[in-house]
């Protein structure tokens, strides 16, 4: 009976791994990502084993954080895979940072802890779902666009490009120019809400001094 015992805690924590690394994972699936509702759940699974495996095998004197410190090191070549770097930007890190929140899922069930694993499995879909909606939002209002306008090549041109960017709530990144026949081409990168982007394209589309000049 005492066999058995254990058998049926280590089947408990196993299902409750799937069923906790399905419930992130579904999430990741109805989303498209790279890591999906098979791969989330066998990361989890994974991890859940491993950390049984080295309480049934090493014994009462193992050192079982041993095996915790390798799957957080496994799992972090794993989660490298899945991040790709474009020309501006990285794509993945949310996915790779979910993978890493998973294993950490698997090897508080594979523990035992089931309570705190279903807290975190909590705290990480609240992360994924609702953040996801302010980190949107924080992004429209930290949008950046890039203007090649056209100016007077006047020696207050800066200045006065300037002054039209700070009237619109837009703040200048970088700016550059070059001499175009009598005018001056200044292109700008500025960083503030997509509103804000809009409304000054809006100004300089009705202003008879500026002109921009469309890639």
């Amino acid at each position: 009976m005492d066999a058995i015992m254990p058998e049926t805690d280590h089947i408990i924590r196993l299902v409750a791994a799937v069923i906790l690394g399905g419930i992130v994972g579904l999430e990741r699936e109805l989303r498209d990502k790279p890591a999906g509702f098979r791969t989330i759940i066998l990361i989890c699974v994974g991890a859940c084993l491993f950390t049984i495996l080295s309480e049934v095998l090493g014994g009462p004197d193992f050192d079982t954080t041993r095996i915790a410190a390798q799957i957080v090191t496994g799992i972090g070549f794993l989660g490298a895979g899945v991040i790709l770097r474009g020309r501006a930007d990285v794509f993945g890190i949310t996915t790779a940072s979910t993978i890493w929140a998973v294993a950490a899922i698997g090897m508080a069930v594979g523990f035992g802890q089931i309570a705190l694993a279903t807290v975190g499995t909590v705290v990480v879909l609240v992360a994924l779902l609702l953040f996801d909606s302010i980190e949107h939002w924080i992004g429209k209002r930290r949008d950046i666009q890039a203007y090649d306008i056209i100016a007077p090549n006047t020696d207050d041109a800066f200045d006065r490009i300037d002054a039209l960017f700070q009237k619109g709530q837009l703040s200048v990144r970088k700016r550059s120019c070059y001499e175009d026949g009598t005018s001056l081409v200044v292109h700008v990168v500025a960083m503030g809400a997509k509103l804000n982007h809009e409304n000054l394209r809006l100004t300089i589309a009705r202003s008879d001094e500026y002109t921009l000049r469309r890639g």
